[in-house]
């Protein structure tokens, strides 16, 4: 699977927005995308670094990669995918927002790739559920992943918030 386009929006002083568009087989079932997104090699990253691909298949940002599965990721709506993306501007423990700017970019990035998909999904999993990070997995003391899609569909969007 070739690298897929990687854009990377600065929040905070180490913290990003990591945005790429990937391709899986056509699904016309929310859990038939999960379950592709799960098996495929794209899965497999720590989103730490300059490359996606890692020679470390068995992690997903700070966790083991089987530790997560299907059931991990929920659908949700409209309302919620803004709530969520939200939070992430300013999240707990935190003293001061992303500045204006800073989130500005991801503001725009968020409603042009919203408008184009009808599925929003979101891993649950977050930094708080440190009982499946991998050894270093604490590194990342913001991880927020979110999948958008259409059905039979192969164009994905994958939104990843992280702080390391």
């Amino acid at each position: 699977m070739s690298q897929p386009q990687r854009q990377l929006f600065s929040l905070w002083d180490y913290g990003w927005l990591d945005y790429n568009e990937i391709k899986l087989a056509p699904c016309n079932q929310t859990r038939e995308l999960i379950d592709s997104y799960l098996s495929s090699d794209i899965f497999g990253t720590s989103f730490v670094g300059p490359e996606l691909n890692n020679d470390e298949q068995t992690l997903h940002g700070p966790f083991w990669r089987t530790s997560i599965t299907a059931d991990d990721f929920q659908v949700i709506d409209s309302d919620t995918f803004y709530a969520q993306i939200r939070s992430v501007q300013q999240p707990e423990g935190f003293d001061e927002p992303a500045d204006e700017e800073q989130w500005r970019a991801v503001e725009n990035l968020i409603s042009k790739v919203k408008s184009q998909y009808q599925w929003l999904i979101m891993l649950r999993l977050t930094e708080d559920d440190a009982d499946k990070f991998h050894d270093w997995g604490y590194v990342l003391c913001v991880f927020r992943e979110f999948l958008l899609a259409n059905p039979n569909s192969e164009d994905v969007a994958r939104l990843v918030f992280g702080f390391d």
